[in-house]
């Protein structure tokens, strides 16, 4: 009889350790997926402060409505947040356009509102009517080789890397032209170099020409041909932001002749 007593008393703190072993395990796993819950919600949380915060230095103004001059470091650079679509390294990016623009003595905004009209910020673009031309700032062919590349080796580069081939075309031109004086002058040194030291009514492509039909978007005034005047109406029109930023931090002047001009 004390046999069976404490045979059932065993098997009865057996099923004890049985259930309390359950009951502890469930706790466990209610702590654990309650940490996990907090610390997603955390997580979350987090990432939409910065996304916040970074919205807001998209956006920075200063007293007089405009956005702050390329000087202020502190604030995100111009177009950084559409650039950040096609951009793996947001931050690196920003530091070599920087860079570059300091070594083409022009405010990064300019620098960043060219690529824009060009590529979008996306590196492997590829022109969709068939020119050939690829790239941050469409690279034509010929003007890859140049440079000792090619336009599909461009389209495999990194934004880091392609911006190295961006600076020394521009600065080619640059030291053939002399400095560049605006957001429009900037612009010409990629798509029609010689006239830089133009006057507004110079023509770049006339119709009907096949270059003129290749570039008809950019006849502002729909006139049946491309002006300097009508790129410069162009970049104030799309960009104008970049446009009103003077390199020298002065008050904005016209471009006229590649000059600067009250």
């Amino acid at each position: 009889m004390n046999f069976l007593n404490n045979f059932n008393t065993a098997k009865g703190s057996q099923s004890n350790n049985k259930y309390d072993y359950r009951q502890l395990a469930f706790i466990i796993g209610l702590l654990l997926i309650t940490n996990v819950v907090t610390f997603k919600l955390f997580q979350s949380n987090f990432i939409q402060q910065r996304q916040v915060a970074q919205h807001q230095n998209d956006h920075h103004y200063n007293n007089n409505g405009h956005q702050a001059k390329y000087t202020n470091k502190s604030a995100s650079l111009y177009l950084l947040d559409q650039a950040a679509t096609y951009v793996y390294d947001v931050e690196a990016f920003e530091r070599k356009v920087r860079e570059v623009a300091r070594g083409l003595d022009v405010p990064p905004e300019w620098l960043m509102a060219v690529m824009h009209s060009e590529s979008r910020f996306d590196a492997s673009v590829k022109n969709q009517l068939g020119s050939g031309a690829t790239g941050l700032i469409q690279f034509m062919p010929t003007t890859a080789k140049e440079h000792n590349i090619t336009t599909d080796k461009l389209r495999n580069m990194n934004h880091i890397e392609q911006l190295d081939y961006v600076y020394n075309y521009l600065n080619g031109y640059r030291q053939k032209y002399g400095d560049y004086k605006s957001l429009t002058s900037l612009y010409l040194g990629i798509l029609y170099p010689k006239a830089i030291p133009e006057e507004y009514c110079y023509t770049l492509y006339a119709s009907p020409s096949k270059a003129y039909k290749m570039n008809a978007g950019l006849d502002e005034d729909k006139d049946n041909r491309v002006t300097v005047m009508d790129i410069d109406k162009r970049m104030k029109r799309k960009y104008k932001t970049a446009y009103m930023v003077d390199k020298n931090n002065g008050e904005k002047q016209s471009f006229i002749g590649g000059f600067m001009n009250n």
